[in-house]
């Protein structure tokens, strides 16, 4: 009785342990080194985003017309065959890429307005912020965002892909700026206010990209902000 009952415990420890290690496995981020202990979703997820931040790495150096995939497998240090199989085809990953960035960006600003107060300065603060994140705001992602508003073959694929998300961030924009002039005079429209905010906010983007070395986000911050108080001079503080 006591060696079935050593047993049971046994067996408990046994099936706690497995359950912990099955949801370490869960939890830690896939490698290299791990992934071939990984299941096939996570090992076809690495894979992927692999080949997302090679195709990334590509259009930063060569534009969107000089990236092959063969310039895509080399620099992901994969087979040809490895890309087909994940995406078929370039125009299938140039999509999937446009759109880890856009959704990136549209997760970023709506977390960022969720965490901010309530009140439409600090909302505005916290949106204007959202663009000018390390993770969103960096030379090689800024690239890869011009390369395909400048190239004219990618305008509809842009608008296809990328459209809603986009619509989404600018409605947002004029939803706050509009509360912004409900709630202190304007000297400007909502929707000039707001297009003119998003203006600024694009040519620093800009000017990240092609500007003189030496571009910092805090300042680039504060301009934007700048502008917001002279579009509602009473808003800070209420």
């Amino acid at each position: 009785m006591i060696y079935a009952f050593l047993l049971t415990i046994h067996s408990v420890k046994r099936k706690v342990a497995d359950t912990y290690h099955r949801r370490l496995i869960l939890t830690t981020p896939v490698t290299d080194k791990n992934f071939a202990g990984r299941n096939r979703k996570s090992q076809s997820e690495f894979r992927k985003q692999q080949l997302i931040d090679a195709t990334m790495d590509c259009i930063d150096k060569l534009g969107i017309s000089q990236t092959t995939l063969a310039r895509i497998a080399e620099r992901a240090d994969l087979s040809q065959g490895n890309v087909l199989f994940h995406f078929h085809s370039k125009e299938a990953l140039l999509d999937q890429t446009l759109r880890y960035l856009s959704d990136e960006y549209k997760s970023n600003w709506q977390t960022a307005v969720a965490s901010a107060p309530a009140d439409p300065y600090s909302q505005l603060q916290a949106l204007i912020r959202s663009s000018f994140t390390a993770r969103i705001c960096n030379r090689r992602k800024i690239s890869v965002w011009f390369a395909f508003w400048g190239e004219s073959r990618s305008r509809p694929k842009y608008m296809r892909v990328c459209g809603a998300n986009d619509k989404a961030f600018s409605d947002k924009m004029f939803s706050l700026c509009k509360a912004a002039g409900e709630q202190s005079p304007a000297r400007l429209s909502a929707s000039t206010a707001a297009l003119s905010i998003e203006g600024m906010i694009d040519g620093l983007w800009q000017n990240f990209l092609i500007g003189p070395p030496g571009f910092k986000r805090e300042p680039a911050i504060q301009a934007v902000f700048e502008l917001v108080d002279v579009i509602f001079p009473n808003l800070r503080g209420k």
